[in-house]
């Protein structure tokens, strides 16, 4: 009786050529595992990187129209404050006529006109 446990018993276990072909198995599917593991966590470096260079772009564009707005700002206030105490008037103006000539084979004169204006600021 305790042959015929022992023999059925051991009928049940794997036989070493089972028990290395599993291993095999499970090494090679631990290996695909591992593998997949390092892509999954290069991709997962790579997206937080651009996430990180995303957030910059942002933060730089706020920052670029901040200082924007600021210098568009300054630039009101500093002219309502001069706008209010200086206001400009034409300071010289200047009218001039002339003749040159334009081709010298065949005489031909043009006529030249100009207007030129200067303004300069006066207190109030």
């Amino acid at each position: 009786m305790i042959k015929l446990l022992l023999h059925s018993w051991l009928s049940l276990l794997p036989s070493p050529d089972g028990v290395l072909q599993q291993q095999l198995g499970l090494s090679q599917m631990l290996q695909s595992l591992k593998k997949r593991y390092r892509v999954l966590k290069m991709k997962f470096r790579t997206l937080k990187l651009f996430k990180r260079r995303r957030d910059a772009r942002r933060i730089k564009q706020t920052t670029d129209k901040a200082v924007q707005a600021l210098i568009i700002g300054l630039a009101l206030v500093l002219l309502l404050l001069v706008g209010c105490s200086y206001r400009m008037v034409p300071n010289e103006t200047k009218i001039e006529y002339g003749t040159t000539e334009t081709d010298s084979k065949n005489n031909k004169l043009q006529q030249k006109q100009s207007i030129t204006q200067s303004w300069k600021w006066v207190k109030e």
